[in-house]
């Protein structure tokens, strides 16, 4: 989009969902992978716009989790620090022609870096993750929700595409395929014995989807809220806090946040050799995205093929050394309990 369309779409945008008289340009706003996001001035507020990204929502169910998770993102404003989009008419997915988009309120605040991030950082991210896990309005959300069977992906399949198009990543796949394949069986196992007992929750909780002014948070971004197991939720939440630049993983940082949502809400027994081999899955699942849109399969653009090629080289690494670290963890978590 060039920006004087842009202008003239953004001034349509302010028209249609009642937020004044457009003042000055749109700022694009950088850090997301998948959506563009702007900054507006009006007359009556800045806010921000998610313009969501055209292949995601052509999923037949890309619009209904939209819907579902600013249902929860609402829910849990209630309770939490966290940042809902705008209801206009009961809709929170607006659209005008082919483009579907949010509208937030703009909000001053930073996402921390890993050298940022202070355990009472994780001990506060583990505080909201017990309070959000014990939302009582969600329950219902939790038992209509379907936990959809995990399927195998083709990781042949993309090598071989990649092979033939010249991929920069195609030797990175290649000494990994076999892993990718083990990974998956371990995660998918994993994931079935995890699909009961679940609570609704974020499901990204990481560093970057948290804003901090005066060290206090705010949860954004909750376009992957539903339902999952909360001891599955709370590791990985405590993995992201805890990482440094390397991926390595800071051991007074994990515990603060598993100890902060402890005390809150308590841990049940659990096998945590399955949970740590289900954080393989959210991995995989990213890696799988990105190949497509380096491949050309479900990218509409240069920039965004692009993202997708850095993103597959950046995830292949990032398996490796989180199962380089599992035995160590699993070690930690069992001393824990």
């Amino acid at each position: 989009m060039k920006l004087a369309q842009n202008e003239k779409f953004f001034k349509d945008v302010c028209r249609l969902s009642r937020l004044g008289e457009l003042r000055g340009r749109p700022t694009v706003v950088t850090g997301g992978f998948m959506h563009d996001m702007y900054r507006i001035e009006t007359d009556s507020g800045t806010y921000a716009i998610k313009l969501l990204n055209p292949q995601i929502m052509n999923r037949p169910e890309a619009l209904q989790n939209f819907i579902d998770s600013e249902e929860i993102a609402n829910l849990a404003a209630k309770r939490i620090p966290a940042l809902a989009a705008h209801i206009l008419d009961g809709d929170a997915v607006q659209t005008l022609g082919c483009q579907s988009y949010l509208v937030f309120d703009w909000v001053e605040g930073a996402s921390l870096s890993p050298y940022e991030i202070q355990p009472f950082h994780c001990q506060q991210i583990g505080e909201i993750l017990a309070t959000l896990h014990g939302l009582e309005d969600t329950t219902a959300l939790v038992s209509h929700e379907e936990v959809g069977e995990e399927q195998a992906i083709d990781w042949g399949l993309y090598l071989h595409k990649g092979i033939e198009q010249g991929a920069e990543w195609v030797e990175h796949l290649q000494k990994t395929v076999d892993d990718l394949y083990s990974w998956h069986r371990q995660a998918i196992q994993s994931s079935n014995s995890l699909a009961s007992k679940r609570v609704i929750s974020h499901r990204d909780l990481d560093s970057k989807n948290v804003l901090w002014h005066d060290d206090r948070p705010l949860v954004i971004d909750w376009e992957s809220a539903g339902s999952i197991h909360p001891m599955q939720d709370l590791v990985e939440t405590a993995l992201n806090w805890s990482r440094d630049e390397a991926g390595l993983v800071n051991r007074t940082k994990f515990f603060s946040c598993i100890r902060a949502y402890e005390q809150k809400r308590g841990r049940s027994d659990v096998d945590w050799q399955r949970i740590l081999w289900h954080g393989y899955l959210g991995k995989l699942n990213w890696l799988e995205y990105n190949l497509k849109r380096s491949l050309q399969i479900e990218s509409a653009s240069s920039a965004d093929r692009a993202k997708g090629t850095s993103q597959v080289l950046l995830t292949i690494d990032d398996l490796h050394t989180y199962d380089a670290q599992i035995p160590r963890l699993l070690t930690w978590l069992r001393q824990e309990t």
